[in-house]
């Protein structure tokens, strides 16, 4: 296995996208305060259009297609130089789906800046889904579309040498004598630089962390708790983009898996793998290899198709899971807060020797507009 992923890192590495971890910059969230709108009000408005297609044949995820669009306005007030407060609709519509419009959720964040404004607390609606930057095994790549709104609290630190993102996601709250448990997600991406040159070398070691618990004290659920934590451990090594030369990256993880209950709902309760990436940036096309090796995989709020339990055909296991990916992706800002990413996905199922691919276009677009001052 070891060999593998060497021959696999020096043969995509020296050919030739930096956050060889997929950059999901266009498809996430993020709630900007900045000085100058300092004692304003106004409104924002975020849209986001998705279509993708999985062309899915094996026994973990069958295929799929995802179209459709979110719109998400909101009013905002700004009464502190550090302070923003908002509150809106976030409205979900799939194409095809009855009713049309198939979620209907209220927002409502404030959030605070430090005073060198790297730091910032998050209460209520969070800069979720893909801008917590967590590799797929762990974070489903799908969860801009399915999973957008998270509601809890958050901080984050985003320094020159330093990015750090602590949350938790309340998913289910119970009242005394509820008929089911209390839900929750929390993870933590601790991604600091060990080292950083002029020339725009790099070197991070990531932790990330997820927790998803089920339980509670008070509720009629006489059900099992459930308590599962996934882990990986990496390194990152490339460079950034200078004077319009290629970009690269590369990076390798050790992941782990361990339900922390004895709910005896799954068919394992600890495992493993390895993730590895390395791939190549020119202009606005990025080309990415990856690779995945997991053991007894693990992870609720994971991409799917890692995993060695089917999600489509109860009871079908694959204790261990050998895929290449090999994936082209296009992301360019067309003007100012319109932007658009198309990606080409193929993957190969080593054990199953099959070849399945997955296609997607997004399309977003963010408008912030002050409108006044406050008296």
């Amino acid at each position: 296995m070891k060999k593998a992923v060497c021959v696999f890192l020096l043969s995509i590495g020296c050919s030739v996208v930096s956050n060889a971890q997929l950059n999901n910059t266009f498809l996430s969230d993020k709630i900007v305060v900045t000085s100058k709108d300092s004692n304003t009000w106004g409104f924002s408005v975020s849209n986001f259009n998705y279509l993708r297609n999985t062309e899915y044949f094996n026994v973990i995820e069958s295929g799929r297609t995802l179209f459709g669009y979110q719109l998400h306005p909101q009013l905002f007030v700004q009464p502190f130089e550090r302070v923003r407060l908002q509150a809106g609709v976030f409205v979900q519509s799939d194409f095809g789906a009855t009713p049309v419009i198939n979620k209907v959720l209220p927002t409502f964040t404030i959030k605070f800046l430090s005073k060198n404004q790297t730091e910032s607390f998050t209460f209520g609606t969070l800069e979720g889904a893909l801008a917590h930057r967590l590799i797929e095994p762990l974070w489903d790549i799908n969860s801009a579309i399915e999973r957008r709104i998270e509601n809890g609290a958050q901080f984050k630190s985003e320094r020159n040498k330093l990015f750090v993102d602590a949350w938790i996601n309340w998913e289910q709250f119970i009242e005394r004598g509820s008929p089911y448990k209390e839900q929750f997600t929390s993870g933590l991406n601790f991604t600091p630089t060990l080292f950083k040159s002029a020339k725009g070398l790099f070197i991070n070691t990531p932790l990330q962390a997820t927790a998803f618990h089920r339980g509670g004290q008070i509720d009629s659920d006489t059900s099992n708790m459930i308590m599962q934590v996934n882990a990986a451990l990496g390194l990152q090594i490339g460079n950034q983009e200078v004077n319009n030369a290629w970009k690269w990256q590369t990076e390798l993880y050790y992941t782990h898996y361990q339900e922390n209950s004895n709910s005896g709902y799954f068919p394992y309760r600890n495992g493993n793998g390895l993730f590895a990436n390395a791939a190549i940036t020119r202009n606005h096309f990025t080309l990415m290899g990856s690779y995945w090796q997991g053991s007894q995989w693990m992870a609720p709020r994971g991409t799917v198709l890692y995993q060695s339990v089917s999600i489509d055909k109860p009871g079908v296991v694959e204790a261990n899971r050998q895929l290449f990916f090999l994936r082209l992706l296009y992301a360019k800002e067309l003007r100012k807060s319109l932007t658009l990413s198309a990606r080409v996905e193929p993957v190969y199922d080593v054990k199953a020797s099959l070849l399945d691919f997955s296609y997607s276009l997004y399309i977003s677009y963010r408008l912030d507009k002050v409108i006044g001052r406050i008296n």
